[in-house]
C-alpha cells in the first residue's frame, strides 16, 4: 500500500496526458510522489493529500477549465478542509498516547493521531460524532469498509445524524480493507 517512486512514476508514465495531477492520500507516500516531478518529462503536480478523504475533496474541486495556478490553490485548499477519521482495530497490545490499547480493541484516528480505544464500536463512533459537531463541520461523509455489514454502516449513518444533527452526512460504500470506516468532516 505504499508505492515507491519507481511504482508512481510508471503510472504517470502511463498516463495520457502532459500534465498529471497525484495525490498521494498517505503522508507516508508524499516524498515518493514529489522524486517524481523531476523523474518524469511530463509536468508532474503534487497536491499533498495525506488521507483518502482529502484526495477525494481534493478531486471534487479540478475544474479542467481553471488556470493551473487557481486549480492547485483550489485543490489545495479542498484537502486542508477536510479532517478525517478513521477507525480501526489493534493486531495487539500497546500503550500509546497515554490509551491502554488491547488486541481486538476498536481504535479511533482523528487527523491521524489517537483519539480513542474501545471494545464497543458505537461508543467509538458515537465520540467521532461529536468531535465533529464540537468542530461545526457541516459535510461528513462515511466510508465503511469491506469487513463492515450494511445494516451496521446504516447504524453508523443514524448514530452521525443524532449526535451531528446540523451536518449533512452521507453513506459510501467504500469496500476499503483495514478501516472498518473513513470519516471525511468538511
Amino acid at each position: 500500500m505504499n508505492p515507491s517512486t519507481d511504482d508512481i512514476l510508471k503510472e504517470i508514465n502511463r498516463t495520457p496526458a502532459n500534465t498529471v495531477f497525484v495525490l498521494p492520500n498517505n503522508k507516508n507516500i508524499i516524498m515518493a510522489a514529489e522524486q517524481c516531478v523531476r523523474l518524469s518529462d511530463k509536468k508532474v503536480i503534487i497536491i499533498p493529500t495525506r488521507t483518502v478523504p482529502q484526495g477525494i475533496s481534493a478531486m471534487l474541486n479540478f475544474n479542467p477549465e481553471e488556470t493551473e495556478e487557481n486549480l492547485i490553490a483550489a485543490m489545495n485548499e479542498a484537502a486542508g478542509n477536510v479532517h478525517t477519521a478513521m477507525v480501526t482495530y489493534a493486531a495487539r497490545d500497546s500503550d500509546f498516547d497515554g490509551f491502554d490499547i488491547h488486541a481486538g480493541d476498536y481504535l479511533g484516528l482523528c487527523d491521524g493521531a489517537l483519539a480513542g480505544t474501545t471494545r464497543e464500536i458505537t461508543t467509538l463512533l458515537a465520540s467521532l460524532a461529536d468531535k465533529a459537531a464540537e468542530a461545526g463541520k457541516e459535510f461528513i461523509n462515511i466510508f465503511y469498509g469491506a469487513d463492515i455489514q450494511e445494516p451496521d454502516a446504516e447504524a453508523a449513518l443514524e448514530l452521525f445524524r443524532q449526535h451531528a444533527p446540523d451536518a449533512e452526512v452521507n453513506l459510501v460504500s467504500g469496500g476499503q480493507p483495514i478501516y472498518y470506516y473513513l470519516i471525511s468532516a468538511e
